[in-house]
């Protein structure tokens, strides 16, 4: 079934209007590497407030990009729903966790070594192999500066002694740029 959302993402005001004068996502801002959970892709929030926090965070805590102004890019994604991974849902987590262990079981019949390989790994490997074009999750938000892990036990940590309701953000990576259209910023 063919769906439709609005996403927001959070960049330097320079990088937001290069891509509106494109009119599309610039393979220069696609995100690389182990440290981007949801693998290689452009990251975007269903939420525009946490993309505004995002663009915010860049431009205050970056030196490449310090004193720089910030935007928000909106735009409108159209997808298969057969095509996107949402890792919300328990169904498509248990999907992700089962290809993870066959993916383990191969490897060791093989003997093939794998030092390590990360959650951006698989999510690029299950991407490839089911031609996805967008993965989500959901992610407890972490401060920087102040990181308080949710504990999963009856010991709380402060400032959460008192509850064990923590701030998340959504992120969605799309790997595929065809599937955006009207864009505009956002300020």
């Amino acid at each position: 079934m063919v769906k439709r959302m609005i996403l927001y993402h959070g960049n330097t005001e320079k990088a937001i209007n290069e891509i509106l004068e494109e009119g599309m996502l610039l393979d220069k801002f696609k995100s690389y590497g182990d440290k981007h959970y949801l693998g290689d892709g452009f990251y975007f929030y269903n939420d525009l407030k946490q993309a505004e926090h995002w663009a915010k965070m860049k431009v205050m805590r970056s030196k490449m990009y310090f004193g720089q102004n910030w935007a928000v890019l909106k735009c409108s994604v159209t997808y298969d729903e057969e095509y996107f991974l949402d890792l919300d849902f328990r169904e498509q987590q248990d999907f992700f966790f089962n290809e993870m262990k066959r993916l383990d079981k191969q490897l060791k019949e093989k003997e093939l070594e794998v030092d390590e390989y990360s959650d951006a790994y698989f999510c690029n490997y299950l991407s490839r192999i089911l031609d996805l074009v967008m993965v989500s999750k959901t992610f407890v938000y972490k401060d920087k500066h102040n990181i308080y892990p949710p504990l999963f036990s009856n010991n709380k940590s402060s400032p959460y002694a008192k509850t064990r309701h923590f701030r998340t953000e959504k992120q969605f990576v799309i790997r595929d740029k065809r599937i955006v259209s009207r864009l505009s910023k956002e300020m």
